[in-house]
């Protein structure tokens, strides 16, 4: 992480920036050193619903932009 990324907080959308299949999931704790967080997935195949340990580096926030629409 360089000086001018924000911390990753609690709850913020984020996916694996070398993913191919961009999976989601939200942060469900950061280490106190930065290093690595806690995701909560729910779209990673073969990953939905698990909770794993990713280093801080590998992963990048979701822009609202990159959000499906929702179906009205």
């Amino acid at each position: 992480m360089n000086e001018l990324d924000e911390p990753f907080r609690r709850g913020e959308l984020v996916t694996l920036r070398d993913a191919p299949s961009e999976p989601r999931g939200r942060i469900v704790s950061v280490a106190d050193t930065g290093d690595r967080a806690e995701v909560a997935w729910h779209t990673f195949p073969g990953h939905e619903h698990e909770i794993t340990v990713e280093p801080t580096i590998a992963l990048r926030r979701v822009h609202e932009s990159e959000m499906e629409a929702e179906p009205e």
